[in-house]
């Protein structure tokens, strides 16, 4: 595509406008890496919003796995400052980089650096730049692995991280050239990753099948990742299709609380077909235990198995989640197990264990910490009627003061947090569609 068109500021509003939906934001994030396709979208993005009265903020995460990375996070920072924008650079300061599965690790490191900055700065909509030409190698990675309907659907272009982190993105039906054609148009220069062009991550083999399938002509690669393209939305759809069906099967036989426990009737799940059965079970332990990314199918296989016959090997723990049976209830409780908990840290907005938004509408006295219930147990005269089974308690959120005294348990009804402070049930969901419907809402 060596004639590519730059992106003008109307097409990528037509392109944005959907993708919030209803949501009227008063600022949006954008991830900036510094290459071709991060720095157009930070771009269209600052027009965009000068043009909506939306504050745009770009987020630079320097991994420092390379030796010139903190340079060139500075280097990419002056160029949007430069633009008119107000960068942060948020760096992975791990004492220790792995030496193995580097991109994934620097890619988990990259979303929660992500996440949390949002999270600090009160914006819950971040833009990434992922264009068509990543869907097409997105999805023959996936063939590769032998991905089934949700890997072969590939990215999507709007999605849930983190229970409330909303991640957008717009450019991903629009190829590569002409997000580069956008930044020549602007002679904005860039920054090409060295990683990108080594042979030793499978995507940049992958990229250079795409050049021998074309016979290294553009006009037949670009024919081929639309082709591919568009199979990913072929498969997107379906998977709506699925999804839609297993989220009917949740009503049916899940209720949620808003102490972040759920009760599960066997039955429905039993008598459901396979696909429906499992892509309902890996929504319902996602979203008990804290987690956006599916369980292993061996052990969704076993537990499904056991529903089944009756005998599932009860209490079991799975996915971060314990399945357990409760005297004088006919259905399972479902709740976060005891193990792996995060550690106590300061009060302030978060999404705590990938389950409770933190939320506060003004600052709270120092000295408050957020950790798990543990064993600890607040009197009993204060605790809700409405509390859960007690095999819940140890992975409910506390509110402690410096000296560790019990002060508020809002999964028990149990004490009171400070003014503005709220913390409310916001779990995790893996796949789509990204609410729960109905009668699956916390407190139904």
């Amino acid at each position: 595509m060596a004639n590519a068109a730059a992106v003008t500021g109307a097409e990528f509003g037509r392109l944005l406008r959907p993708l919030l939906e209803d949501d009227r934001p008063a600022a949006i994030a954008v991830a900036v890496s510094g290459g071709a396709d991060s720095l157009a979208l930070a771009l269209l993005g600052m027009d965009w919003g000068a043009r909506h009265d939306i504050a745009v903020v770009p987020l630079i995460v320097d991994h420092r796995l390379r030796p010139d990375s903190s340079k060139e996070a500075r280097q990419v920072a002056g160029w949007l400052r430069a633009a008119g924008l107000a960068p942060k650079i948020l760096t992975w300061s791990a004492a220790k980089k792995p030496a193995a599965n580097r991109q994934a690790a620097a890619r988990a490191a990259r979303y929660d650096l992500l996440a949390q900055a949002c999270v600090k700065h009160g914006i819950r909509h971040l833009l990434l730049a992922h264009h068509r030409d990543d869907q097409a190698e997105t999805l023959l990675l996936r063939c590769l692995r032998g991905s089934g309907v949700d890997g072969l659907a590939a990215m999507q272009p709007r999605r849930m991280l983190g229970g409330d982190l909303v991640i957008l993105r717009p450019l991903l039906d629009l190829p590569k050239a002409r997000l580069v054609a956008t930044l020549k148009k602007r002679k904005q220069p860039w920054i090409d990753d060295p990683s990108n062009a080594d042979p030793a991550y499978r995507r940049v083999r992958v990229r250079a099948a795409l050049d021998l399938l074309s016979g290294n002509d553009a006009a037949l690669r670009a024919e081929l990742v639309t082709h591919l393209a568009q199979t990913a939305r072929n498969f997107a759809r379906t998977r709506a299709l699925l999804d839609a069906a297993a989220y009917d099967l949740l009503h049916a036989a899940v209720q949620l609380t808003p102490a972040g426990t759920a009760w599960l009737a066997a039955a429905p799940i039993a008598a459901a077909p396979d696909e429906l059965a499992l892509r309902a079970l890996v929504k319902l332990l996602g979203a008990i235990g804290g987690v956006a990314v599916p369980p292993r199918l061996d052990g969704l296989q076993r537990l499904l198995a056991g529903l089944r016959t009756g005998s599932a090997g009860l209490p079991l723990t799975l996915h971060r989640c314990l399945l357990t049976p409760v005297k004088g209830e006919a259905r399972l409780l479902v709740c976060r197990e005891a193990r792996h908990l995060p550690q106590a840290q300061p009060l302030g907005p978060m999404l705590w264990d990938g389950r409770f938004r933190i939320a506060m509408a003004r600052r709270p006295p120092g000295g408050l910490v957020i950790a798990p219930l543990g064993r600890d147990r607040p009197p009993a005269a204060g605790i809700s009627a409405t509390a859960p089974p007690k095999p819940a308690w140890p992975g409910l959120p506390a509110l402690r003061d410096r000296g560790g005294r019990l002060l508020a348990v809002p999964g028990l009804d149990w004490g009171r947090l400070p003014a503005g402070v709220t913390i409310t049930f916001h779990p995790a969901l893996p796949g789509e569609p990204e609410e729960l419907p109905g009668a699956l809402a916390a407190g139904d």
